[in-house]
C-alpha cells in the first residue's frame, strides 16, 4: 500500500516540474522583432516613446523592429538653408529602446529609464531563447 502511494507521488513529479518551467518561461523577457508593422502599430510605438520624453515628436522608420530588437534615436540636428548643421558638431545622446516578448505580450523597453510598456495589438517573435 505504501509503495502504491509512493509510485503515485513519483508520477506527479514530472507534471509539477513541467508546470513550473512553463510559468518561468512565461515571465521571461526575450528580445523580439516583428514580421510586419501596420501604420497604427508604428504610431503606437512612436506615441509611447514620445510620452517618455514629454511629448517630443518622434519619427520612426516604417520597418522599425523588423530586423532588430533594438532601435536608437538621436535628436535631429538643426540645418541651415544649405543643409549644413547650424550648431556644428554635437554631442547629443542617443536613446535606446528594445522590443521584448514576454509570454504572448510584446513590450517596449526604455533602456535609459528602465521602464517597459505593453504594446497592444502587436505580434512579435522572440529572437533569442
Amino acid at each position: 500500500m505504501q509503495q502504491h502511494k509512493l509510485s503515485r507521488l513519483w508520477a506527479c513529479v514530472p507534471l509539477v516540474v513541467a508546470s513550473g518551467c512553463v510559468q518561468t518561461n512565461e515571465n521571461e523577457l526575450y528580445p523580439a522583432t516583428v514580421i510586419a508593422l501596420t501604420t497604427q502599430q508604428k504610431v503606437q510605438i512612436e506615441r509611447v516613446i514620445s510620452d517618455w520624453y514629454g511629448g517630443t515628436k518622434v519619427t520612426l522608420a516604417d520597418d522599425v523592429f523588423t530586423n532588430s530588437s533594438l532601435v536608437t534615436i538621436e535628436r535631429r540636428e538643426h540645418l541651415d538653408s544649405l543643409g549644413r548643421p547650424v550648431e556644428g558638431r554635437h554631442n547629443n545622446r542617443a536613446y535606446s529602446f528594445t522590443l521584448y516578448k514576454q509570454g504572448t505580450q510584446c513590450l517596449l523597453g526604455n533602456e535609459e529609464a528602465g521602464q517597459k510598456v505593453v504594446l497592444d495589438n502587436l505580434e512579435c517573435v522572440a529572437t533569442e531563447r
